[in-house]
């Protein structure tokens, strides 16, 4: 509903009756319903905040073939280019693509306007299109899910400066850190 009152022309949810478990099975998903489609700029987030993986975005891409730009901190659209700068440790890049292209973000990439009370009265008169979809067959299979182990419990050697002797014997002896 916010992306359309910030202007997108409209709104497809996929809906599907699992949980996918293979970033490949949405990726197919979501590259069936944009073939065909008219578009310059697919925007993807870096990762997904539900299992961590950073793939969805580029196998879209791969899938649609067409360039995929990941991380990026800023776009500029025009020309029919996309020009993207990407951080890296010590400085940045930056790329350049051809039209249409997907685009993965940071999460800082931008900070989205306020919509306005008529825009988001506006939004609310706007269909949003529910398509049931099949998932593809996943390619893997969650087999198990374990917690990590218990932390061993902290120890308290003491306050201030005469704990220091004690805490780099600890550090030496029984962590093996120094």
């Amino acid at each position: 509903m916010k992306a359309l009152a910030l202007g997108a022309d409209r709104a497809v949810h996929l809906k599907s009756d699992k949980i996918p478990e293979d970033p490949g099975s949405i990726a197919r998903a979501l590259a069936n319903e944009l073939k065909g489609l008219e578009f310059d700029v697919l925007l993807f987030g870096k990762k997904g905040v539900d299992d961590d993986n950073q793939q969805v975005g580029q196998m879209v891409a791969e899938l649609l073939r067409i360039p995929c730009v990941t991380q990026i901190v800023k776009l500029d659209v025009s020309d029919g280019k996309g020009v993207a700068q990407r951080e890296v440790e010590g400085g940045s890049i930056t790329v350049e693509a051809t039209l249409p292209a997907a685009f993965t973000a940071e999460k800082d990439l931008t900070v989205p306007r306020y919509a306005s009370l008529r825009e988001l009265v506006a939004a609310r008169k706007k269909p949003i299109v529910v398509k049931d979809v099949q998932l593809p067959m996943s390619a893997i299979e969650i087999v198990s899910i374990q917690n990590p182990p218990p932390r061993p419990p902290g120890k308290i050697v003491g306050k201030g400066v005469d704990a220091v002797p004690t805490l780099v014997r600890l550090l030496h002896e029984e962590a093996k850190v120094i």
